[in-house]
């Protein structure tokens, strides 16, 4: 199934297309600027190509870095969400070989070998945009890109679909201009993405978001795993299963996180001292909580603040 929208035509992967005005195809690398690197997200590349049966892939003309040999893969500095809008085709990551067919996206994250390409049998049309930058990054770690498997299908498709489609329209104008504002519409792109791709692990990302809300609301506290899981009503390896299914570290690495992230908006925003802000924090000592900053910022607490609080 292909999705479409006016101006901007999906093809038939089935038909050899003869003019990139009537295919529509389009390809764009977009300049990056510094201060548009600074900021939390930012696009970098886009596009939309046809495939037709039996075509070599990847096409010519894309810069060194994006092109690939099927027999080599590719790793990217950046991170990649790749729409099939028709056709099917196969994709592979060192997790495995994962089919993929119209309506679903692959997703590629920053340093991960893979590779991919369309059945030569039947072709595909491609969507793509590519991105990076601090949040991206952030959003990794955190879980929200599902590493196990990279490719999902949208619970509305149509909504994802115009949302895309909208996107590289405007990417392929030619007064299109590349600015914070992109990194805004990607964010929302990969929001209707994730909620969609959590609908069929429903039940487990239940119990995530609870673990994760009770983790948060008491983190302060001595928490351990096994408080949590009974807090919930579910065995410690029924918990820990639920976040290594969904791709996420462990429930004591979710407890860390937590208290490291309350301790680094303490040390940067109030002057609280150092002790003090170890007990706030949940930290048990202040030597734990050394360790803990040493190992994420290779520096101790008190550094932390010198380097990040003015004033």
């Amino acid at each position: 199934m292909a999705y479409g929208m006016p101006d901007f035509k999906p093809t038939n992967p089935m038909k050899t297309q003869t003019s990139r005005q009537t295919s529509r195809n389009f390809a764009r690398y977009l300049p990056i600027d510094d201060a548009l690197f600074a900021s939390p997200v930012f696009l970098t590349s886009a596009g939309r190509t046809t495939i037709p049966p039996g075509a070599a892939y990847p096409p010519p003309g894309h810069p060194d870095l994006y092109q690939f040999k099927w027999r080599d893969g590719r790793v990217l500095p950046e991170f990649s969400l790749l729409w099939v809008e028709a056709g099917a085709g196969v994709w592979e990551t060192r997790g495995g070989s994962f089919p993929i067919r119209a309506g679903q996206v692959g997703q590629v994250l920053s340093g991960q070998w893979h590779r991919y390409r369309p059945d030569p049998a039947i072709g595909w049309t491609e969507c793509w945009v590519q991105f990076n930058g601090r949040l991206a990054h952030e959003l990794e770690a955190d879980g929200h890109f599902p590493a196990a498997n990279p490719v999902s299908t949208p619970g509305n498709p149509r909504l994802f679909a115009r949302q895309l489609l909208e996107f590289l329209r405007d990417i392929a104008a030619p007064d299109f201009r590349n600015d914070t504002a992109q990194g805004l519409r990607l964010l929302g792109l990969l929001g209707v993405l994730r909620d969609a791709t959590q609908t069929s692990a429903a039940p487990a990302r239940g119990l995530i978001e609870n673990a994760r809300q009770h983790i948060w609301s008491h983190s302060h506290r001595q928490l351990n795993v096994a408080e949590v899981a009974e807090h919930l009503g579910v065995s410690r390896r029924t918990l820990e299963r639920a976040f290594t299914t969904a791709g996420l570290p462990g429930v004591l690495e979710e407890i860390t996180r937590c208290r490291l992230n309350r301790a680094e908006r303490l040390l940067r925003e109030t002057r609280l001292p150092v002790q003090h802000i170890v007990s706030l924090a949940g930290f048990g000592t202040a030597e734990q909580m050394r360790l803990q900053f040493q190992a994420r910022h290779n520096r101790s607490p008190s550094a932390y603040r010198k380097t990040h609080q003015a004033g």
